[in-house]
């Protein structure tokens, strides 16, 4: 940690002049406030470690009394002192331990310092930062002399920020000049009970309740400061006030020893009738005299792991601190205390029965690192080497979290010594074996190979690359390279699959290669598996807002599948046309071909210009448009699923990708999972013919970066897809047409978007319009029965209403969501309530507003329909966005949304 200045210089007037109107009173009292005006109390931040450690670590050249590396003994032990702590402190010992093959013992090594850190460069006021980085309490006196300091506070437990602010300023007074500080981190609170700060009207030294957590990952560190007597010497200056935080606990390590016999897994450690409560009183000056720990009680069993988070091998993370997610150093900070009667208990493979067993002796000083390595080989010299792993690198990260390497020895008569060390091998694919030609390209160095060593650990980074592709640009050419389909004598059924299938049809037909297509003239779903399905046009419900039977485009029942065979052949096209497309070409010459049950429409996709996008196209009779079809262009594992489950426990398969989403960027890492490498340090210095060494192991995460995108776009109801774009490529859209909705001008007219009104509201607002048996509203989990109004791919249809539930936690509107990663245009939800193992990723597009049709929010937010309305007026639909998401959210039936189908 490094100090950290912060001041809040006080305003002062630069000429007394302009104020002549103005009475001194005025002046000096800050306009009613109880002190001078500008001369707000604030702190000089910092932690006080920071200066012993740069005392202990300053190299004295020519020194004949040093350690290696020419640090000074003296400087080592006067930085000791400034810690409160002597060599004698600094004990390292073997601790008989009963378990493993009997051979098993643990080495107790202990340094000055919490967690310590060397600092690399020159440090001034201006570019240190100190330890404490969160809000904390502040305690102030004030009085007329500096002998005598009131015992009723100033202020007590006030809110104070990290930068040494108030967060509620206060003034000093002239009157009383002389002022004592006191700071306690974490900050005093109701929320936290675990730290209780002695009463305002308490006439002593203040003190705290102190109670450690007993789930190790809910610790924190207590820090205490006290800035000695501050004179407010000159009105109207801000007097210097320093707050040097000192540790008041024990920081206690574990990590695996090395040589270790035994090929295990360590799953828990627990630190059994340690002491959990206990009094600290706080400094009576600035150098930390007087501080100290009383009536310490309540022993408790401390535990580590247990529960999945840690996972450290015996043969494999040899001096490695027991870490548990990568990047999360669980450290036990402990209240100091005599060692009498507390035991460590360490856990193999997650047994309940601990394998190892030692009693631990001596005592927990306070701003101490006490370090357990698990072991079965000592010798007269005890080798320390310890390392840190940094966090997972995010993909799209040129530069690792510091990773960190403490190297140093101790004599039996507590004597330490750097200790020299040096990178010496790489393993990048994980057989255990290293060597420097190991290492691979994607890490690119190493910002520190070699170090002195020392107590204080020393940090470097490493620098990455990023490994990402433009997966658009891939799949474009993808499609583009793709064998071509049909001929222009015989082209492809996309409801046959060439002929390979029994026919399926749809509103909505995957195009992933150029060539020659034709679509068989059936009104959507209406043929099934080669089969009739008049269930997806007719129903025996009646009532109000059900439609018994769906509706052609001249207002007339549906009697037949076929558009050329329904009422007695009335509809049979003539045309075909291009209702629209967001890129140029993707479709050309367009016919109708056939007649009765052996009619298609047919075109061509040509190769130069087919590339991810979407278009719709229409038969025509007389220039009235019967039919339309929508077709994506993209890769056909969009419509591979993802199984869901919903809080109501029930499965949903989504497609891969939302219905017509169109990459605009679309960017990815060359790997699929999390790459990594370990590197393995070594002392230069051998123990007994053997070299301590460690490993480091540097991860960087996979990932995409979903920079742009947009879906086709729905109104509830309608098969037809609108575009997500404000200007079409090929064709027309129209924007507003209009309070004109009605079944017949919908499918008349599939590239007009129609605005909220009576058309809405009085024509189109069935119950069953995309799940045929539906007779209710609101959010179910009802078997949908799809449609030929339904716009989802063959075997796909609109999701039920409560399909989206199990994106919160709860299943409630603003829940907690249940998310996996950062936000990435969009979110990976979690495909279970509970314990996830898969994820589903819905991004956000743009939507049409219903009251004019313009797209709003591009990136902002995703809005998806289910297949189930609200009521007349209104459909179901997910609402997200980066900051909450809501499952079971409504909105009017006009509004343009995206839709991600479901497997039938």
């Amino acid at each position: 940690m490094k100090t950290m200045k912060f001041l809040l210089l006080s305003g002062i007037f630069a000429s007394l002049g302009m104020l002549a109107s103005c009475a001194d009173d005025d002046l000096a009292n800050g306009g009613g406030t109880g002190g001078d005006k500008g001369t707000a109390v604030t702190f000089y931040v910092s932690d006080a470690q920071d200066d012993a450690q740069n005392v202990m670590a300053a190299p004295v050249a020519g020194s004949t009394r040093a350690f290696a590396g020419g640090v000074s003994l003296v400087g080592f032990t006067e930085g000791l002192a400034m810690q409160g702590l002597t060599p004698e402190d600094l004990t390292a010992q073997k601790l008989p331990a009963e378990g493993g093959d009997g051979s098993a013992c643990l080495i107790e090594t202990t340094v000055a310092g919490v967690n310590p850190m060397q600092h690399t460069g020159a440090q001034t006021r201006a570019n240190i930062s100190a330890g404490i980085t969160n809000k904390f309490s502040s305690i102030g006196y004030r009085s007329t002399t500096t002998s005598v300091i009131g015992t009723t506070p100033w202020f007590h437990n006030k809110e104070t920020n990290a930068d040494g602010t108030l967060a509620s300023p206060i003034l000093w007074a002239w009157a009383q000049p002389y002022g004592k500080f006191y700071g306690i981190s974490p900050q005093v609170t109701s929320s936290y009970n675990k730290l209780t700060l002695s009463d305002a009207n308490y006439a002593s030294t203040p003190y705290v309740d102190f109670e450690a957590e007993t789930d190790v990952k809910k610790q924190k560190d207590l820090m205490t400061a006290c800035s000695g007597v501050v004179h407010y010497a000159t009105r109207f200056v801000v007097p210097t006030t320093s707050l040097a935080f000192r540790h008041a606990l024990t920081a206690v390590r574990f990590k695996v020893g090395q040589n270790l016999s035994w090929n295990k897994k360590i799953t828990k450690v627990e630190i059994v009738n340690a002491v959990s409560k206990g009094r600290y009183t706080l400094a009576t000056d600035e150098t930390g005299a007087g501080a100290g720990w009383s009536g310490q009680n309540t022993p408790a069993t401390f535990t580590l792991g247990g529960d999945g988070t840690v996972s450290v091998s015996t043969s494999k993370d040899a001096n490695n601190i027991i870490m548990g997610n990568a990047g999360d150093n669980y450290t036990f900070y402990m209240i100091p205390q005599s060692l009498s009667g507390v035991s460590v208990k360490i856990y193999f493979d997650g047994s309940s029965t601990p394998a190892i067993t030692a009693n631990l002796s001596g005592t927990w000083k306070p701003g101490t690192t006490k370090t357990y390595a698990l072991s079965q080989n000592t010798s007269d010299w005890s080798y320390t080497l310890t390392t840190t792993n940094p966090a997972a690198a995010a993909y799209n990260s040129t530069t690792a979290a510091s990773y960190t390497v403490q190297s140093y020895r101790q004599a039996p008569d507590g004597t330490q010594q750097a200790v020299k060390w040096k990178v010496v091998g790489y393993d990048a694919d994980n057989d255990g074996t290293f060597s420097m030609t190991e290492k691979p390209s994607w890490l690119t160095g190493l910002s520190k190979t070699e170090g002195d060593g020392g107590t204080s650990a020393e940090s470097g980074t490493a620098t990455l690359t990023t490994g990402i592709v433009d997966l658009l640009a891939a799949r474009n050419n993808a499609l583009k390279a793709a064998t071509p389909l049909g001929s222009a004598g015989a082209p492809y059924d996309l409801s046959t699959k060439g002929g390979s299938v029994a026919r399926s049809t749809a509103n909505c037909y995957i195009i992933s290669a150029p060539g020659y297509y034709e679509i068989p003239l059936v009104y959507g779903n209406a043929i099934t598996n080669g089969n009739n399905n008049p269930s997806s046009y007719q129903t025996s419900n009646t009532g109000t807002y059900i439609l018994s039977n769906f509706k052609d485009h001249a207002g007339q029942n549906i009697t037949d599948p076929w558009i050329t065979q329904t009422n007695g052949g009335a509809n049979a096209p003539d045309a075909a046309k291009i209702v629209w497309a967001d890129e140029r070409g993707l479709v050309t010459n367009l016919a109708v071909t056939g007649s009765g049950t052996n009619a298609f429409v047919k075109f061509e996709v040509p190769a130069s210009a087919i590339k991810n996008g979407n278009a719709v196209i229409a038969v025509t009779k007389g220039g009235v448009v019967v039919w339309s079809w929508h077709l994506w262009f993209a890769p056909q594992d969009v419509l591979s699923t993802t199984e869901v489950t919903n809080f109501q426990k029930v499965k949903y398969n989504f497609t891969n990708e939302t219905l017509g989403f169109k990459y605009t960027s679309l960017m990815s890492t060359t790997y699929t999972s999390p790459r990594s490498v370990r590197v393995r340090v070594e002392q230069t210095v051998a123990n007994g013919g053997a070299k301590k060494f460690a490993t480091i192991t540097i991860t960087q995460n996979n990932g995409n970066v979903r920079q742009g995108g947009y879906s086709t776009l729905y109104q509830f109801g309608r098969k037809d897809a609108m575009p997500g774009v404000q200007t079409v490529s090929d064709g027309s859209f129209t924007k507003n047409g209009g309070n004109n909705m009605s079944i017949q001008n919908g499918i008349q007219n599939p590239g007009t978007f129609y605005i909220s009104g009576s058309g809405w509201n009085a024509g189109y607002n069935q119950y069953n319009l995309w799940s045929m048996e539906n007779t209710t509203t609101g959010f179910n989990d009802n078997a949908v029965v799809k449609t030929i109004y339904d716009p989802c791919p063959a075997g796909f249809k609109m999701p039920a209403s409560n399909a989206f539930t199990g994106f919160t936690t709860n299943g409630q509107n603003g829940g907690p969501m249940n998310t996996s990663g950062a936000w990435d245009n969009g979110w990976n939800f979690n495909n279970k309530v509970s314990s996830p193992d898969a994820t589903v990723y819905f991004p956000v597009s743009t939507y049409r507003n219903g009251n004019g049709g313009s797209l709003y929010y591009l990136g902002g937010y995703g809005c998806y329909w289910s297949a189930v309305p609200s009521d007349t007026n209104f459909g179901c639909y997910l609402y997200f966005c980066q900051w909450y998401a809501n499952p079971q959210y409504f909105n009017n039936r006009s509004y343009g949304f995206s839709v991600r189908p479901v497997s039938e």
